[in-house]
């Protein structure tokens, strides 16, 4: 006899719970996907959340192992690294969980958690980059000369961007929108449909996607392209700050591009799994959430997740000291 998503849903009900609330989450907690679609998503997290863990976990204890030469910049690298092993630690085992049983299964404080933590990192993970890319183009072309900008300085960034996702993850939780179960039912985000539903969902998913999405992007593009603008330059010898000198030597202006390699290969990295979920969150708020097929709403959202496995293999990749140690 087949089995109705009803009766999957019943088998799974925690003892104890009345049926009222069984009912009123059946919709949002109960997957839209098969049942092999749920294990090989489960799957899929496990291995990026272990694989997220294991590298940035190393590029941490590489980072305190060298931290008397760690350079303030790269105070950004170990910033990203921990919210990355933050979102595996805390955020991968809730949705792994749910895919494995085939339903979200911690609740209405469960998916509030969940969608909090996962926003939380993400907005400071790309105000971090955003900053990250200030500070990149103003060593190029100020070229500070001897010394880079103070490590107390970036900490002050970096804190700040921190602050920055902590302000936007806690709006929801304040009324100002709220976070809600994932069109295919089996994680928590920001309430997406909420923009046709009152003028408070519709006017955060409007400043989240401004000021959370495309001012940190416009920023990370314009320093990037301004940097290579000024390499490009100096290379027809018309920037003269930026040629070899006493101040700005061969071996310094190396290091300063394989930084800014790195950095723009983050930077890179991040936009290139995250703005697709962005996309598909801003058509199904204007669209709605059914308007957006089943299959694209959950690939981007996985697809988004796969980018703390990234920058672990960047950091070790193109690092030489983290390579040597």
């Amino acid at each position: 006899m087949a089995t109705t998503p009803a009766d999957r849903l019943d088998g799974l009900t925690p003892a104890g719970r009345g049926a009222t609330t069984a009912e009123t989450h059946a919709d949002d907690f109960a997957s839209k996907l098969s049942r092999e679609a749920d294990i090989v998503i489960g799957v899929y997290l496990i291995l990026i959340g272990t694989g997220a863990i294991l590298g940035n976990g190393r590029v941490l204890w590489l980072s305190y192992r060298c931290r008397a030469r760690l350079r303030p910049v790269e105070m950004f690298v170990v910033s990203l690294a921990a919210a990355d092993v933050g979102l595996s630690l805390v955020g991968h085992p809730f949705s792994a969980a749910s895919s494995l049983m085939g339903r979200w299964s911690f609740g209405s404080a469960g998916c509030t958690w969940y969608g909090f933590v996962v926003f939380f990192l993400g907005i400071a993970s790309i105000a971090t980059m955003a900053l990250m890319s200030i500070m990149r183009f103003m060593i190029v072309h100020k070229r500070y000369p001897g010394q880079y900008p103070s490590r107390r300085a970036s900490c002050v960034l970096v804190a700040a961007a921190w602050l920055y996702g902590l302000f936007w993850a806690c709006a929801p939780l304040a009324g100002w929108s709220k976070y809600h179960p994932e069109p295919y039912g089996l994680s928590c985000s920001v309430d997406w449909g909420g923009f046709s539903r009152g003028a408070g969902g519709s006017s955060f998913i409007v400043c989240m996607l401004l000021f959370c999405t495309a001012v940190p992007v416009v920023v990370m593009v314009t320093s990037y392209a301004a940097i290579f603008a000024l390499y490009r330059q100096a290379q027809k010898g018309v920037v003269l700050n930026l040629q070899v000198n006493a101040t700005f030597g061969g071996k310094r202006q190396r290091t300063e591009r394989k930084l800014t390699l790195i950095a723009l290969a983050v930077g890179g990295g991040f936009l290139l799994a995250w703005l697709p979920y962005a996309v598909v969150g801003l058509w199904a708020s204007v669209a709605g959430v059914d308007a957006v097929p089943l299959g694209l709403a959950s690939a981007a959202p996985l697809f988004a997740k796969s980018n703390s496995l990234w920058n672990p293999i960047i950091y070790l990749g193109m690092n030489e000291r983290f390579r040597s140690e």
